[in-house]
């Protein structure tokens, strides 16, 4: 279901942008608010087609797919036209660019699309996919996979970069088609495809980022083995011998006995034995340390790679926070000003000392901390909780996810209760009590200020080993009362010193 991050303010789509993706299993229609760093999607529609279920068996795309695809990419047409996005861009993938009749039907596709469609090598594939990937990443280290209904393309990145990339043709609609739905027989050719491969990445591998819609059910299947308690796809990382173990398990599964495991795409379960083992020679083969999941792929690096070079660098989790207290908040302003007021409890040497990972989280927290204003006082905690974890956000783990959820939910209330309780237990004690700290922060600088731009400006926290003062400057004394006495003392008691309040005429 949509969170209320995604709906608000996106009725002006004039900035907005389409990308269709024709794939060989899949054609997908997303519209995104606007061509910025955040890459928010705002609808997403997907026909699964099988347009390359039998390219490898007859050289043809499949008569019945093809129309079906038509169908498709007439009403994503329609929907682009009555959503008002003029920036559409369409591209087709390996079912189509190896098919006899791809012409044939890239040429009718075009007309119902009323533009261009960009047919994508196998290595222009890679190189969205590893965009894709650095888009949500934006310190991926290790090989992105991009798993098609066709074809497999393996990129690795490094430091913001990535390198030549590689196809094979191993995609599971393939491996159906040229194993005649045998799963031995797939294993071999998946096994011979590897064996004349010509790449490795000349370094020990980290991670393996996988792109798709298969390998993301696969996740999905292991989360619900886990009872995992956050089901966001993105950033969800599992280790290297469970993910082979549970690539064998669905590897050796029937689609009838798949059908039983809630959350899978009942359209995938032809397809997803033939994904996991395919997943299961991809780990052995990378040696990758852990699976990490990417919700962001191609369709996502198409939009990156048009991004100006400062817009490229800038950080996607702290582009949407801006973003969010931009548009929820009451002050735009405020943000930055309890970036500023929070600060010294994170400088070297203080009571909660910050490595750039939580320095980052921290920034962010500020910028959402008046997101729930317009909620009712007594839902507006587990409201944030629910909001942030659920947020279609990048740049961001799991951990930071919860660390961000409980410090903007203790801005509003001291301490967490509710259904989210699995999810937060993701966070380990010491982060989970910084977080807390750092909302009881926040919930401070909210009440000195009122929430209004300026007025928490001068008043300054000076953390030392016994006690926290907060410094207030003569000319905003009288903002001063019992419920600044008792947040400050909240937050003292917190951080494990005693609280102080010195009036300074600087």
């Amino acid at each position: 279901m949509p969170t209320a991050l995604q709906l608000r303010h996106t009725s002006d789509l004039s900035k907005g942008v389409g990308i269709i993706d024709i794939g060989s299993n899949s054609v997908r229609l997303v519209v995104y608010a606007d061509r910025g760093r955040t890459l928010q999607p705002i609808f997403n529609e997907k026909v699964l087609c099988g347009l390359g279920r039998s390219v490898a068996s007859t050289g043809e795309l499949d008569t019945e797919a093809v129309d079906r695809a038509l169908t498709a990419l007439a009403r994503f047409r329609g929907l682009t036209s009555a959503l008002g996005i003029s920036d559409l861009q369409a591209v087709a993938t390996a079912a189509v660019r190896e098919a006899s009749n791809g012409d044939y039907f890239i040429e009718r596709a075009e007309h119902l699309c009323g533009g261009p469609i960009s047919i994508l090598s196998g290595h222009d594939e890679a190189r969205f996919a590893a965009e894709g990937v650095i888009a949500g990443f934006p310190d991926a280290d290790g090989v992105v996979g991009d798993l098609g209904g066709g074809s497999l393309e393996l990129v690795d990145v490094a430091n913001g970069r990535y390198g030549e990339g590689i196809t094979l043709p191993v995609g599971p609609l393939r491996l159906i088609d040229m194993s005649g739905n045998n799963i031995a027989r797939a294993r071999e050719i998946v096994a011979e495809a590897f064996a004349q491969a010509d790449w490795t990445t000349g370094r020990p591998c980290e991670n393996f980022y996988a792109v798709g819609g298969n390998w993301r059910n696969l996740a999905k299947l292991h989360m619900y083995a886990e009872e995992y308690p956050l089901r966001v796809l993105q950033a969800y990382t599992v280790r290297k011998r469970e993910a082979i173990d549970v690539s064998r398990l669905i590897a050796g599964q029937s689609p009838k006995s798949l059908e039983r495991i809630p959350d899978v795409s009942r359209k995938r379960l032809d397809t997803l034995p033939f994904a996991a083992l395919v997943m299961e020679k991809v780990l052995e083969v990378t040696g990758a340390a852990r699976l990490v999941i990417s919700a962001y792929g191609v369709r996502e690096g198409l939009l990156y790679a048009r991004l100006a070079e400062q817009d490229r660098r800038a950080d996607p989790l702290l582009a949407w926070a801006t973003g969010v207290g931009e548009r929820l908040g009451r002050f735009a302003e405020h943000g930055e000003e309890l970036v500023r007021f929070t600060a010294p409890l994170f400088q070297s040497g203080q009571l909660m000392a910050a490595d750039a990972g939580e320095r980052r989280l921290y920034h962010a927290a500020c910028h959402l901390s008046d997101m729930a204003w317009r909620i009712h006082p007594d839902y507006r905690s587990q409201h944030v909780l629910t909001e942030i974890l659920r947020a279609p956000v990048a740049g961001i783990d799991h951990p930071g996810r919860v660390y961000l959820a409980i410090a903007v939910a203790n801005r509003y209330r001291k301490g967490t209760n509710g259904d989210h309780d699995g999810a937060l237990s993701l966070l380990d004690e010491d982060r989970a009590r910084r977080a807390e700290a750092l909302g009881l922060a926040l919930r401070l600088g909210h009440i000195i200020s009122a929430g209004a731009p300026r007025l928490v400006t001068g008043f300054r926290l000076q953390p030392e080993a016994d006690k926290l003062t907060l410094i207030v400057p003569s000319a905003r004394k009288d903002l001063l009362g019992e419920s600044v006495a008792k947040r400050l003392n909240n937050l003292a008691r917190a951080l494990g010193t005693e609280p102080d309040i010195r009036i300074s005429d600087a």
